[in-house]
C-alpha cells in the first residue's frame, strides 16, 4: 500500500481512514481503561493474596516498566517490518496478558502477567497511533489525533466506576477477563480491516544493545522514582539504582550514534519543532500529574469531603477532553499547533495557580471550576502537541515519533508523581511541626498541614506550567 500526495495511505475509499480510526481506538480505549480500572482493585488484592499495599503496587510498576522500556524498540520494529504485523502481535499479547492475569493464583504470577500486558500495550498504543496518523492526510491528522485522545479520556473516566461495579459483582478476576472479548474483537477487526504499512524495504537489523540499555535504564529510573519514597532517595540502594539508570541511559545514547538502525534516531531531535514539542510534553505531564496525585489528599484529609464527592470532583477533569479533543485537533489544522499549545498550557497553569490558593474554607463549586479549567487545558493540549511531534518526523519514523511522545508522557507522569508525592510527604511533616510550635489547635493541625503542603506543591507545579508556555512558544509551527 503506497502513500499518496497528501501524505496518507490510499486504500478502498474515503471511509477507510475512519474505519481504521475506530478499529484502533477500541483497543486503545481498553488500554486506557486499564490505567484507571486496576487501581480500585488494590484493597481487594491485598486481602485476597494476604500481602500489603507496597507489594500490590507492583502490579502497576511492572506494567509501566514493560511499556516504557519497550515503546521505542517496538516502534522501530514496526516502522521497519510493517506496522500491522507488530500491532497484531501487540493486541494478541495484551489479550494474552488479560487471560493470564485473570488466571493468576498468587501475586507473583499476577505481576508477571502484567509485564506481558505492558509489552502488548507498548505495541498497541504506539503502533496504533502511527497507523491512524498514516491513513489520514496531513490536513486531517489533527482531528484524527483529537478523536484518538478523546477515546483515551473516555477510558480513563470509565475505569474507576466500571472497576467498582465489576469488583462488587464478579470479584477482582472480572477486572481482566471481562475485557478478553474486546481484545479478541480488536484482533479480528485489525486482521480484516487494516492494511499493512511499511516504509522501508531494508531488512531489520535489531539494535540489541540499544534495546537492552533502554529497557534497563528506564526500568532502573522508574524503580528509583517509585522506591525512593520507601527507601529514601539518598539511601545507598536507591542511589545505586539512580546511578545505574544514568549509566545505562548514557550508554544507550552512545550506542544509538553508532549503529545502522538505532532504536531511536537521535537525528530527529535536530528538528526544533520535534524537540521543543517533546520537551513541552514532558514538562506538561510532570506539572499536571500533581493535581490527580494530591487533590484527593486535599479534599479528603484537608476539607473532610466524602469519597463519593471526591470521586465526582476528580471525574470533572476527564470530561473536557471528551469534548475539546476533536475540536482542538480540527482547529490545529487551521491555525497551527503552537497557538493551541500556548492556550492549553496557559489554562493549565492558571488552574494550577488557582488550586494553590485553595484553603480549608474553599467551596465545592470553586473547586469544580478549577477542575473544569484544568481539564480544558489538558483536553486542548494533546492533539496539537502530538500533531507537532509526528508532523516534524519523516513518514518512515511515524511509529518512532509516536513512541517518543508516549515515552515523554510516561516519564513525565512518573517523575511528577514521585516528585509530588515525596515533596508533599516531607512538607507535611515540616508543617505539622511548625503548626504545633505555633500553638495551633491540635484538632486542626492535621488538616492545616495537609492544606499548606498541597499549596506548596501546587506553586511548584505552577512554575513548571508557566515554563511549558515558554517551550510552547519556542516550538513554532515549522522546523
Amino acid at each position: 500500500m503506497e502513500s499518496n500526495e497528501t501524505g496518507a495511505y490510499s486504500s478502498h475509499g474515503p471511509a477507510y481512514k475512519w474505519i481504521v480510526l475506530v478499529t484502533v481506538s477500541i483497543a486503545n480505549f481498553s488500554a486506557a481503561l486499564d490505567m484507571s480500572i486496576i487501581v480500585v482493585s488494590f484493597p481487594r488484592l491485598v486481602d485476597v493474596f494476604h500481602t500489603d499495599a507496597s507489594v500490590v503496587v507492583w502490579i502497576t510498576i511492572a506494567f509501566t516498566i514493560a511499556e516504557l522500556g519497550l515503546l521505542l524498540t517496538l516502534a522501530r520494529v514496526g516502522d521497519t517490518i510493517g506496522r500491522k504485523k507488530v500491532y497484531l502481535i501487540g493486541v494478541a499479547l495484551y489479550t494474552l496478558g488479560l487471560i493470564l492475569c485473570s488466571l493468576s493464583a498468587n501475586i507473583t504470577y499476577l505481576i508477571m502477567s502484567r509485564i506481558v500486558q505492558g509489552a502488548g500495550a507498548a505495541m498497541t498504543m504506539t503502533i496504533g497511533g502511527a497507523i491512524v496518523v498514516a491513513v489520514f492526510p496531513r490536513s486531517q491528522q489533527g482531528r484524527a489525533l483529537g478523536i484518538f485522545g478523546m477515546l483515551i479520556s473516555a477510558g480513563l473516566i470509565a475505569g474507576p466506576a466500571l472497576g467498582g461495579i465489576i469488583l462488587d459483582t464478579l470479584d477482582w478476576q472480572g477486572i481482566f477477563y471481562t475485557r478478553i472479548p474486546i481484545g479478541l474483537l480488536c484482533l479480528f477487526l485489525a486482521l480484516m480491516i487494516i492494511e499493512e504499512q511499511k516504509e522501508s524495504d531494508s531488512p531489520l537489523q535489531l539494535d540489541i544493545g540499544g534495546a537492552l540499555t533502554l529497557l534497563g535504564g528506564t526500568g532502573c529510573l522508574l524503580l528509583y522514582l517509585n522506591l525512593g519514597s520507601h527507601w529514601g532517595y539518598l539511601s545507598a540502594r536507591n542511589s545505586a539504582l539512580g546511578l545505574t539508570a544514568i549509566l545505562l541511559i548514557g550508554l544507550f545514547i552512545y550506542l544509538e550514534k553508532r549503529v545502522a538502525q538505532p532504536v531511536l534516531d537521535l537525528g530527529l531531535f535536530k528538528n526544533r519543532v520535534f524537540s521543543m514539542a517533546n520537551i513541552t510534553n514532558i514538562i506538561q505531564m510532570t506539572a499536571g500529574v500533581s493535581v490527580p496525585t494530591l487533590m484527593p489528599f486535599f479534599l479528603i484529609s484537608g476539607l473532610l469531603l466524602s469519597p463519593s464527592t471526591v470521586g465526582m470532583l476528580m471525574a470533572i477533569i476527564a470530561v473536557p477532553p471528551l469534548i475539546l479533543g476533536p475540536i482542538s485537533g480540527w482547529i490545529s489544522e487551521k491555525v497551527g499547533n503552537r497557538i493551541l499549545m500556548i492556550i492549553a498550557m496557559s489554562l493549565m497553569s492558571i488552574s494550577l495557580f488557582m488550586a494553590s490558593r485553595l484553603d480549608i474554607e474553599s467551596s465545592v463549586p470553586a473547586i469544580s471550576m478549577i477542575m473544569l479549567l484544568f481539564g480544558c487545558g489538558m483536553g486542548i493540549f494533546m492533539a496539537p502537541n502530538q500533531s507537532a511531534i509526528v508532523g516534524a518526523a519523516p513518514r518512515k519514523n511515524l511509529a518512532t515519533a509516536m513512541g517518543v511522545a508516549n515515552t515523554m508522557r510516561l516519564l513525565g507522569a512518573a517523575i511528577g508523581t514521585a516528585g509530588a508525592g515525596t515533596l508533599y510527604a516531607a512538607q507535611h511533616l515540616t508543617n505539622r511541626t511548625i503548626l504545633a510550635e505555633r500553638g495551633v489547635d491540635p484538632a486542626l493541625i492535621g488538616r492545616l498541614a495537609v492544606v499548606e503542603s498541597f499549596q506548596f506543591i501546587l506553586i511548584l507545579a505552577t512554575v513548571l506550567g508557566f515554563t511549558s508556555i515558554l517551550t510552547s512558544i519556542f516550538t513554532g509551527d515549522r522546523s
